[in-house]
């Protein structure tokens, strides 16, 4: 190799380096950031439903604002969250804008609260935006479709095929099911009064209990046998049974992917520029089936307030996205590597490997 050679390479070599840092360190700030898009769930909230021989079914003792209704603790986790937001992209979006932020909601009482605590923590009036003195708050339209129509938030709109595939997926489990799960349901169904013959009847069991027992309520006796840890494995799986394989995938997660990089792709294209800031604001449920239809296959269940945060950032004309996760309300949320795609992910890259999963037409593919 002659000198020249050398020096040539040499000089490519500490230019690539440089470009790289430059790279790096832009990232970690808002200067290069386009649009933040943020699906988070709920905070604390009541049981949505009792069991027959509940001790606190007395609803007007023990839960005076109403089943599945999000509480004092509830609205002051996503509050904090929200400022934590502000906090974190001040930078980039000091005030509220009808232009810049969307809200997106599920049609839940809960969901609704959360996303209006949320805002309330992230964009506190000032200046002109105030209204009224006495109260340092600002209205902001929630958005939201019926329960029957949402293919995003809590996607239960109607789609047979999903539903046989997930009900395979159960028969399947049931098939392998042994002499103790047997037990586990006679023992379940003759304490709560409830017929519990399904992993799903345990699932339900198991977080009425929770919700009992995080709004500090002493639990009965028999549940000490077997809650958590025998009701545990079974709720776990079906948990990730909405999301058991790339069908399901499809069709439950697969929506909320397809509408977050959707907006990505929109504003990449040059499309609503004005837009900065899209919320989700959904169900536990929701959050953790989002994260496996991207192959995070290993994650705990998330907690009230939990977070996915996407970002598109454009450098060098190049568009890319980071992902950053709080499992709860009271965490800050840290980075994550998109499976498959290095970080930060081209969104070129991203929309690849996410092809199948938006790719699906619910009103023709739900009904084959």
């Amino acid at each position: 190799m002659d000198l020249s050679t050398k020096s040539a390479n040499i000089l490519i070599i500490l230019t690539l380096q440089i470009s790289s840092n430059i790279f790096a360190h832009s990232i970690k700030t808002t200067d290069s950031l386009e649009l933040v898009a943020v699906l988070h769930r709920h905070g604390h909230r009541t049981p949505e439903h009792l069991y027959k021989n509940d001790p606190y079914k007395d609803e007007d003792k023990y839960w005076p604002i109403g089943l599945g209704q999000l509480t004092n603790k509830g609205k002051m986790q996503l509050f904090n969250l929200g400022k934590l937001f502000r906090k974190e992209y001040e930078s980039f979006i000091d005030k509220y804008s009808v232009k810049a932020v969307r809200v997106n909601s599920s049609d839940y009482d809960r969901t609704h609260m959360s996303a209006q605590c949320l805002v309330a923590g992230w964009f506190p009036p000032s200046g002109d935006e105030l209204w009224n003195e006495e109260l340092i708050w600002q209205p902001v339209p929630i958005h939201s479709v019926p329960t029957n129509n949402d293919q995003i938030l809590a996607p239960l709109a109607p789609c047979p095929r999903f539903w046989m595939e997930r009900e395979k997926v159960m028969a399947e489990m049931a098939s392998k099911e042994t002499p103790e799960d047997k037990e586990l349901y006679e023992y379940l169904s003759k304490h709560s009064g409830d017929n519990i013959s399904t992993a799903d009847d345990i699932a339900a069991l198991y977080t009425n209990l929770q919700m009992e027992e995080l709004n500090d309520l002493e639990l009965p006796e028999w549940t000490k046998k077997v809650y958590p840890e025998k009701m545990q494995p079974k709720v776990d799986f079906c948990a990730k049974s909405f999301t058991w394989n790339k069908i399901l995938k499809r069709f439950f997660g697969g929506p909320m992917v397809k509408e977050i990089l959707h907006q990505f792709y929109e504003k990449s294209r040059g499309n609503n520029k004005n837009n900065k800031v899209f919320l989700y604001s959904a169900h536990d449920t929701t959050v953790y089936s989002f994260l496996r239809t991207l192959e995070f296959n290993d994650f705990e269940y998330p907690e009230f307030g939990a977070s996915v945060i996407f970002e598109l950032h454009r450098i060098y004309d190049k568009f890319v996205v980071k992902l950053f996760y709080s499992h709860a309300a009271e965490l800050v949320p840290y980075e994550l590597e998109i499976p498959n795609c290095p970080t930060p992910c081209p969104l070129e890259k991203i929309l690849n490997i996410t092809e199948y999963v938006r790719s699906v037409d619910w009103d023709t593919q739900c009904f084959k």
